[in-house]
């Protein structure tokens, strides 16, 4: 009878054997979605902060783009400074940042002392451009002011 109960035993065992391989495949699956997932989402994350880090220097070196002649012969006091040409300065400070030129700022004057810059870049994600789809537009924007204070007497 010892033997009977022994062969029953192992006859359930046989039946459970090939869960352990779905199980591992499934967590196979899981990783790898994972991974892509990460990948891709990284991607995204570093090229908006390159953006956004490029404006942000776009945007200060507009807002401290004076010109200096307007300024030394002057006779007048000046309630705002006056900024040069400051999509010029913006133009420069993309050529210099990123000379690949993906990354694509723009300016804008809001009032005469706030310059505000907005960054926008295409980026190609790394692994489920495969399943087809597209590339991911970021966009960024910073403002700088260039304020003038009254001398204290």
């Amino acid at each position: 009878m010892r033997a009977g109960s022994t062969d029953a035993a192992c006859a359930g065992s046989r039946q459970d054997a090939g869960t352990i391989l779905i199980l591992t495949l499934g967590y196979v699956v899981v990783a790898l979605m994972l991974a892509i997932v990460v990948a891709d989402v990284s991607a995204v994350y570093l090229a908006r902060r390159s953006v956004a880090s490029a404006a942000d220097g776009a945007a200060l070196a507009a807002a401290q783009s004076v010109n200096e002649t307007a300024i030394y012969t002057a006779t007048q006091n000046f309630e705002r400074l006056p900024l040069t040409d400051v999509a010029a300065t913006v133009a420069q400070y993309q050529t210099d940042a990123d000379p690949s030129g993906r990354t694509v700022l723009t300016a804008e004057l809001l009032n005469p002392t706030t310059v505000r810059v907005t960054g926008t870049r295409t980026v190609d994600l790394p692994v489920v451009t495969i399943l087809g789809i597209g590339p991911v537009t970021v966009t960024a924007s910073a403002d700088a002011q260039s304020l003038v204070r009254a001398p204290v007497p």
